[in-house]
């Protein structure tokens, strides 16, 4: 059964060991599926106060060498027998030419080498990697160094929580899990379904009381998780509702479970997440395995292609 049909990958550096080239290849092999390489090149700036003549000379000898850099890694991958094709552009503005060039190619898969951002950095400007994940509209696959090259655990990380839409957040959470489920098919992995929930702001001075409304606040929030995880076929024993904040919760089940990636949706960060960024931007921003990020627009457009 083969899940995609074209796969992007994006590159800044000429790296014959990059973890997102390994991993779309080896999607590629798995699903059949094609590869296109986007080489996104930006002058070194250390060229800046030279001469502008001599900078705009030194600037295009870079690019016609990281052009051919390029050609030559595509050219050692076709040799295996996979379908791949590739084209550069010299970045004047590498997030919005990458961007447009995401929703004009519409792959079933962009591909990233991951870019681990400090904390404190995010206070100052979007990461490069959130900014493209905004900007996708489909199914962002940031790949770690040394991530093997196909998942073998799968964490689908959702919210069951009643928000302001629960219909849809309820197909947000099946797409996310359809998502996950497609991959897991291509890569014969096994699929878990984390959900987690906090509970800090519940107090009583009576603490018989509290813990009373502690365990039936529980017992509430994990009925929508269990129809949820019943709905999609997901067995008791990869079933994960945990108590805490989403992001440590995330992380302590990835090293639990020692999870190749976690699924997790995007959504457009409002008030002071726009600073620390949302749960999947915190975690793409300090990534603790490979991360697929899904979009919800994804859901009104993407199914699996059988293979025929």
């Amino acid at each position: 059964m083969s899940q995609y049909r074209q796969l992007l990958v994006l590159l800044t550096d000429i790296d014959p060991h990059s973890p997102a080239l390994r991993r779309a290849l080896a999607l590629a092999h798995a699903s059949g599926a094609a590869v296109h390489i986007l080489g996104l090149f930006e002058p070194r700036a250390e060229h800046v106060l030279r001469e502008a003549r001599l900078n705009e000379a030194e600037a295009q000898r870079q690019f016609e060498r990281y052009r051919e850099q390029l050609e030559g890694l595509a050219a050692r991958h076709r040799a295996s027998g996979t379908c791949l094709t590739l084209d550069t552009v010299n970045a004047e503005d590498l997030r919005d030419q990458a961007a447009d060039y995401m929703r004009e190619l519409k792959p079933d898969m962009v591909i990233k080498d991951i870019e681990a951002t400090p904390a404190l950095a995010r206070f100052f400007g979007t990461p490069v990697d959130c900014a493209l994940m905004r900007a996708c509209e489909g199914m962002m696959h940031f790949v770690p160094p040394a991530a093997a090259s196909l998942p073998k655990r799968i964490l689908v990380a959702v919210d069951t929580a009643s928000g302001d839409d629960p219909c849809a957040q309820t197909l947000f959470n099946r797409g996310l899990i359809r998502a996950a489920q497609a991959l897991a098919l291509q890569c014969d992995a096994q699929l878990h379904l984390l959900s987690a929930y906090d509970l800090v702001g519940v107090y009583a001075a009576d603490m018989v009381v509290a813990q009373t409304w502690l365990e039936e606040m529980r017992d509430a929030l994990r009925v929508p998780f269990d129809a949820l995880a019943d709905a999609q076929g997901v067995p008791d024993d990869c079933r994960h509702f945990k108590e805490g904040g989403a992001v440590q919760v995330i992380r302590d089940q990835v090293a639990a479970l020692d999870i190749d990636i976690v699924v997790m949706g995007v959504v457009q960060p409002k008030g002071l997440a726009k600073l620390l960024g949302d749960t999947t931007e915190r975690i793409v921003s300090d990534p603790p395995c490979s991360v697929l990020a899904v979009h919800p627009g994804v859901m009104d457009t993407w199914e699996p292609t059988p293979c025929n």
